[in-house]
């Protein structure tokens, strides 16, 4: 059986905070007991994909297991790996996280260590409250250099992400169905994704 069937199985599971945002680490951690999956692929390019299953595991960490094919190559697997230093409260003090990117170094970004910290504010908006980050961190290995990112509500369910992950630019919409599903449209590095993900307690 594929990899994407196994993974894409697994996705009938709230959403939960990622330690990702489009690609760059945050210090947000998905919860414990908590799973997410993502599935994203360039909607006019068939054959590329990419699949992520984040898992909560214990009360500070998380794993973060990663498919991708693109048209033409074969598919690799790797892992992302991270450790929830502090937690962020909301307009009092952000949140701190050490990691690593692709630990199987089996990317073209390559291997990346990492320390994250994450700003959380809740703002006022259409509908209610919501919380809007922007993280800022460092990374060292195939790439040593800073990074860049931020979520920003315009409703509860409408948010603009945006990041700068050393390589490239990524930004676009993220829009919130419900607390279970979001869909995400955006570019990166000029090419066009479209990701859905859904998560929940196991």
């Amino acid at each position: 059986m594929r990899l994407p069937l196994v993974l894409g199985a697994m996705s009938l599971v709230a959403l939960a905070s990622a330690d990702r945002l489009i690609d760059i680490p945050t210090a947000r951690k998905i919860p414990f007991e908590d799973v997410r999956y993502e599935f994203r692929s360039q909607p006019f390019s068939s054959g590329t994909f990419e699949q992520y299953l984040g898992l909560g595991v214990g009360k500070s960490f998380e794993l973060d297991l990663r498919a991708m094919e693109e048209r033409g190559q074969k598919q690799v697997g790797t892992f992302d790996f991270a450790y929830d230093l502090i937690a962020a409260l909301p307009g009092v003090s952000p949140g701190i996280s050490f990691g690593v990117q692709d630990g199987a170094d089996r990317t073209a970004d390559g291997r990346r260590y990492y320390f994250a910290t994450t700003y959380r504010d809740v703002l006022q908006v259409i509908g209610g409250s919501v919380k809007t980050d922007v993280t800022l961190g460092v990374q060292t290995g195939k790439l040593t250099s800073p990074f860049v990112g931020f979520s920003l509500p315009f409703s509860k369910h409408v948010y603009f992400i945006g990041e700068h992950n050393g390589y490239r630019i990524s930004a676009g919409l993220e829009f919130r169905f419900t607390d279970r599903i979001a869909v995400r449209y955006y570019t990166r590095d000029k090419e066009m994704f479209l990701s859905l993900s859904a998560s929940g307690r196991f």
